[in-house]
Parts: C-alpha cells; structure tokens; sequence
C-alpha cells in the first residue's frame, strides 16, 4: 500500500511542477512581450515628438522668412485682419 501511496504523490508532484513550469514560462513569456512593447511605444513616441518639433521648426522658419520679405502695407494688413479676427 505504501509504494502505491508514493506512486501517486510523485505523480502529482511531477503533474504540479509541469504545469508550475508551464504558467511560470508563461508569465515570463508575457513580461517580456509586454517590456518590449513599452520600449517600442516609448521609442515611438520620440519619433512622433521629434518629427512635430521639425514641423514647428519648419513652420517658425518659413513664417519668420515671409514676415522678413513682406513689404510694410501686406504686413499691416496682415496685422488689422489678426486684430478683427
């Protein structure tokens, strides 16, 4: 009767340490998809913050370069249209 006691407490020892090992596989299987994706979106995030700083570099550009090459009239027009507004 013992070694039939012992037969099946190793069983289910193996049985809980396979599916131990499993879930734990799992688990780590998630953390690292789940850091690599943080990495990924805050790399992208960058991206999109740098390109928007370009854009308004660009845009602060060509504005300065219109306001510099507009004669006196255009820009009090400009200006009288900007208060009504």
């Amino acid at each position: 009767m013992i070694p039939f006691v012992t037969q099946v407490f190793a069983a289910i020892a193996r049985r809980a340490l396979f599916w131990g090992g499993l879930a734990l596989i799992f688990f780590a299987a998630l953390r690292v998809a789940s850091r690599q994706g943080r990495h990924a979106a805050k790399a992208d995030f960058a991206i999109r913050r740098a390109e928007a700083r370009i854009r308004a570099l660009q845009t602060s550009k060509e504005i300065r370069h219109e306001v510099q090459n507009a004669d006196r009239t255009d820009l009090e027009r400009r200006v009288d249209r900007w208060m009504r507004d």
